[in-house]
């Protein structure tokens, strides 16, 4: 977010080099507030049953369309895990139990860092209903099925999950 005034005390906001990065900041030398521009959590679900792994197509930009794993931001004051139980309910009506961490992924200039978990559907798949808004479509496919994914970190993650399998 850019900030054109301070929100701390209104002083028009400028770029200078601050705790080793180049930051907005506040010139005042009452206030020198400083924006950090933190990254945002994602949770990450491969919902797994019978060997295949369910993916939702999107209907959202980014990636509009394109198939992908379930999964969504962390809120402020929500567990990691409390995050994706919701974020999969949310977006596929299921209730899942988590089953291990996957993999944390991140990379320099990404301003995501995505935490997967794999998970087994508790509830009836009967219940299995995309949500509107966000997933126009819900289907599980075999690792050896999967259409293009959607984002870059989604190759990784489907390839560290079948090498979980396969140690395991």
């Amino acid at each position: 977010m850019e900030y054109k005034y301070c929100p701390m005390c209104a002083t028009t906001m400028v770029q200078a080099e601050k705790f080793g990065a180049l930051r907005q900041c506040c010139p005042n030398p009452d206030c020198e507030f400083v924006v950090f521009q933190d990254p945002k959590v994602v949770t990450v679900v491969l919902v797994e049953h019978q060997g295949r792994i369910l993916l939702g197509r999107r209907n959202i930009s980014p990636a509009k369309g394109e198939w992908t794993f379930t999964g969504g931001y962390v809120n402020r004051g929500e567990k990691v895990e409390d995050a994706a139980l919701r974020e999969v309910k949310e977006e596929t009506n299921l209730t899942i139990a988590l089953n291990g961490l996957i993999g944390i992924y991140s990379d320099t200039d990404n301003p995501y860092i995505l935490l997967a978990f794999r998970a087994i559907p508790v509830s009836d798949l009967a219940h299995l209903q995309p949500q509107a808004e966000e997933v126009m479509e819900l289907k599980f496919f075999a690792p050896n099925e999967m259409p293009p994914l959607a984002f870059g970190f989604d190759q990784r993650i489907l390839a560290d999950w079948i090498a979980g399998r396969t140690e395991g």
